[in-house]
């Protein structure tokens, strides 16, 4: 049995990581509060589209007065995202880069505001009950998996919000896993729990040969597959409803992948899951687990930005515990990278014999 570990990797400067200089505008609270009002007013469109504006406009844009105008200007600036010189306002250059990545900038604020009441009501239940916590939660009434078998109006527009959260992070974590595993060799790809298809297109997008099928519930699916429809790779995504626990799933697969999947669920299932990648899986097939490791806030305090990561510190595993199953379900020759990207990562990849 060959087991190889490869110690953290960062590449601070590589392209993949670009995106995480959105984080050091949702360190607080108030950041974040003065980021989301800046952009519901259009205070941040109307910046982005003049190279200085002065305080009049200002005023104009976020209709409010003087001191309120002063008062949220004071925080955007303190947060290094606009400076002010001679009644003169613009973003700064470092800002500028950052709304490259304004979809997952505002993606989580929303999430964070959210999750926040949740925490801030029930935090002590959090730390003390877990299963009352959830039951309390306004977050988990908005998704749940008995909402994903049946196709409604409300099951669908419910569900979809949901996924465009998780769409937007998985667009930007993909690249690291493209980084770190070479997916040129492969033909047939099945992505269980797959979500909205998101990950799956990103590897096709950099992967011209790849067919890829998304295992999901059936109204998974259905936001899914409208989510990929007008993209240049929706004719190399299907999407295969199936309970992944009990149905049985396409075989003559190349690679199995489970991206941030696997920890949402207990040790018996994510074993059924990887007993349903092996029976999957070609001879010679790779499985692949990208997923989170637990959350290590030692010395460093949580940003406000990690609240929703933070709901789920029970659930994130270690490396170790998936690849003991993997080695239960006859996989070998398994390798472990560990990533940091705003919390440490980890790939997991195993080799049916």
């Amino acid at each position: 049995m060959t087991i190889l570990v490869n110690e953290t990797s960062n590449h601070a400067c590589s392209h993949y990581t670009d995106y995480l200089q959105i984080d050091r505008y949702l360190t607080t609270f108030m950041d974040h509060q003065a980021l989301d009002s800046a952009l519901e007013t259009g205070l941040i469109d109307l910046l982005s589209s003049h190279q200085q504006i002065d305080q009049g406009q200002a005023c104009d844009c976020l209709r409010s007065d003087r001191l309120g105008t002063e008062t949220l200007l004071a925080l955007l600036t303190a947060n290094q995202v606009i400076e002010q010189q001679n009644d003169q306002i613009q973003l700064t250059a470092q800002f500028r880069k950052a709304m490259r990545f304004r979809d997952l900038l505002e993606a989580k604020i929303a999430f964070s505001k959210l999750v926040a009441p949740d925490v801030m009501n029930g935090f002590t239940a959090l730390l003390q009950n877990p299963q009352k916590f959830m039951e309390q939660s306004k977050l988990f009434e908005l998704f749940g998996y008995h909402r994903c078998f049946e196709v409604t109006d409300e099951n669908i527009e419910l569900t979809r919000r949901w996924m465009r959260f998780t769409s937007t992070y998985t667009r930007y974590e993909a690249a690291a896993c493209l980084a770190h595993h070479d997916f040129s060799q492969y033909r047939q790809l099945m992505d269980i729990g797959g979500n909205s298809g998101e990950f799956s297109r990103q590897l096709c997008r950099q992967h011209a040969r790849l067919l890829a099928t998304v295992i999901d519930l059936p109204v998974v699916c259905e936001v899914g597959m409208q989510h990929v429809a007008d993209t240049p790779e929706a004719n190399r995504i299907r999407f295969f409803k199936a309970n992944a626990l009990a149905d049985q799933l396409p075989d003559n697969m190349d690679i199995v992948t489970f991206k941030s999947i696997l920890h949402d669920w207990p040790a018996d299932a994510t074993q059924r899951f990887l007993e349903q990648a092996y029976t999957s899986l070609k001879p010679g097939g790779t499985v692949l687990i990208f997923e989170r490791s637990p959350i290590q806030i030692k010395n460093q305090r949580l940003p406000y930005s990690m609240l929703p990561m933070f709901l789920f510190f029970r659930s994130f595993r270690t490396s170790d515990d998936y690849v003991a199953q993997l080695q239960n379900n006859g996989f070998t020759d398994i390798t472990i990278q560990h990533i940091e990207l705003e919390t440490p990562f980890y790939l997991i990849s195993a080799t049916k014999q």
